[in-house]
C-alpha cells in the first residue's frame, strides 16, 4: 500500500535531513518528466491591483489566433487592454500593446515588465530578455523582472548568466522559495548537482508546500539512483497535488526502481486519471504492466 499523507511527511523530513550527493553520478532515469513548475507572482510593493491575478506560470506558451480587429488595434495603449490580452493568452497581440505602451510611457518598469513577460510566452526570447533589462535599467530591484529574466536565460540554457541573475533576486528577496527554486534549476543544469539539492530544500524549508521543489528535488535523486530518498518526496507532493500527472509518474518511476511494481502501476494509472493524454505515463504503464505479467508468469512456473 501507499503512504498516507501523514507517512509521506514524516519521510519527507526524513529525505530532508538525510540529503548528499554524488558529483560524479551522471545517470538519467528514463520516462521521468522534465520540471514544469508553476511560479505565482511574489508579492511586491506598487504592483498594478489588476496586475496580481496574473498567473506567470512557466511552461510552453499557448497562443489563442487573435481576431483580425485585435490585430489591428490602434491608439493609445492600454495597459488595461494588455494584461487582458495576455489574460487571454493572445501573447501576440499583448506584446503589439505592450511594444506601444513602453513607447508612451518608458519610464514605466511595469509596462516593460508586461512586455518581456508576453513576448516569452509568445516565443520571442530576444524581445523578452531586452524587455525585461529595460524594465531593471528603471528599476535595478524589480524582483519579477529579474526572476523572469532568469527564465528567458534558462530557456536559452545560458545556466551561468541565469544563475547570475537570480543571485541578485536572492540578495534583493532571501525568503522568495520560487528564487531558491530557480537557482536549484540552474545550478542542476550547470551539474551543481550539491548547490541544486541545498537549493531546493531551502525553498521548501521557505514553503513546506512548495511541490514543484519536492518534485525536482525528487528528480534530481531519480537521476543519481537514489530512489528510496526521492520517493517521500513525490508522495507529499502528490499528496498536496493530486491534479498534477508528473507528480504521480515520477512517484511511479520511484516505486518502480525500488521493484514495487504494483505501486508503480498504480501511480502510472494516477497519472492518466489526471491528464489521458499523458504520453509518458501510458509508456511507462505498459512497460510495467509487461513486467507484472512476467513476474506473476515465473511465479507460476516456480509453483509447479
Amino acid at each position: 500500500m501507499r503512504a498516507n499523507g501523514k507517512t509521506a511527511v514524516a519521510l519527507l523530513v526524513v529525505a530532508l535531513t538525510t540529503v548528499g550527493c554524488s558529483k560524479n553520478d551522471k545517470a538519467q532515469t528514463k520516462g521521468v518528466a522534465p520540471d514544469a513548475a508553476p511560479l505565482k507572482p511574489v508579492a511586491q510593493s506598487g504592483v498594478p491591483a489588476t496586475l496580481k491575478q496574473i498567473d506567470d506560470e512557466e511552461g510552453l506558451p499557448v497562443e489563442t489566433k487573435p481576431k483580425a480587429r485585435d490585430r489591428a488595434a490602434t491608439g493609445p495603449a492600454s495597459f488595461a487592454e494588455g494584461e487582458a490580452a495576455y489574460k487571454a493568452k493572445k501573447y501576440t497581440v499583448a506584446t503589439t500593446i505592450f511594444d506601444r505602451y513602453t513607447a508612451e510611457k518608458p519610464d514605466n518598469a511595469w509596462g516593460h515588465f508586461m512586455l518581456g513577460l508576453s513576448a516569452w510566452k509568445g516565443g520571442d526570447l530576444a524581445k523578452s530578455e531586452k524587455a525585461f533589462k529595460a524594465a531593471l535599467a528603471i528599476d535595478p530591484d524589480h524582483l519579477k523582472s529579474l526572476m523572469n529574466l532568469s527564465r528567458v536565460l534558462i530557456e536559452e540554457k545560458r545556466f551561468d548568466d541565469a544563475l547570475d541573475t537570480l543571485m541578485r533576486a536572492g540578495d534583493i528577496e532571501p525568503t522568495s522559495n520560487e528564487v531558491q527554486r530557480l537557482i536549484g534549476r540552474a545550478s542542476h543544469a550547470l551539474g551543481k548537482t550539491d548547490d541544486a539539492i541545498e537549493a531546493y530544500r531551502h525553498a521548501i524549508e521557505l514553503d513546506e508546500k512548495d511541490v514543484w521543489s519536492m518534485n525536482n528535488l525528487g528528480l534530481v535523486f531519480l537521476e543519481q539512483k537514489r530512489a528510496e530518498e526521492a520517493m517521500p518526496l513525490f508522495l507529499k507532493a502528490v499528496d498536496l497535488r493530486k491534479d498534477v500527472a508528473a507528480f504521480h509518474n515520477n512517484l511511479g518511476m520511484a516505486f518502480e526502481h525500488t521493484r514495487r511494481f504494483k505501486d508503480a502501476a498504480e501511480a502510472y494509472n494516477d497519472a492518466l486519471s489526471a491528464d489521458a493524454g499523458y504520453e509518458k505515463a501510458k509508456q511507462n504503464l505498459a512497460r510495467v504492466e509487461a513486467i507484472k505479467v512476467i513476474g506473476d508468469d515465473d511465479e507460476r512456473a516456480g509453483s509447479k
